[in-house]
């Protein structure tokens, strides 16, 4: 793990180290998940593996699907409805409790 002190810019602005972006594979317009939860922020890399012609469907997919507790799941469901869809309507694995391997 990574630890790194950062400065807020004006407008909220924060900016992520070049080292930890190209390890994380991170490029000009990623999406990012934010999540807060206790008062802490996490931020998680979204990412869309080999998208199809709905590309918005499939990261809501994967934001459903890749949820490591319920707090993420939870937060994942809200992001899904913000995008326009019923999270019960995505087709996803259902945050069950247990993380698989």
């Amino acid at each position: 793990m990574t630890e790194s002190f950062l400065q807020m810019g004006k407008r909220g602005t924060v900016v992520i180290p070049a080292k930890l972006r190209k390890k994380l594979g991170m490029v000009d317009g990623c999406l990012l998940l934010l999540i807060e939860a206790e008062g802490s922020i996490r931020l998680r890399v979204a990412k869309v593996l080999n998208p199809d012609s709905d590309a918005r469907l499939k990261m809501a997919e994967r934001l459903l699907s890749g949820a490591e507790d319920l707090g993420e799941y939870f937060a994942a469901m809200e992001e899904v409805k913000r995008m326009g869809f019923d999270p019960d309507e995505v087709p996803h694995q259902r945050y069950s409790g247990e993380k698989s391997i």
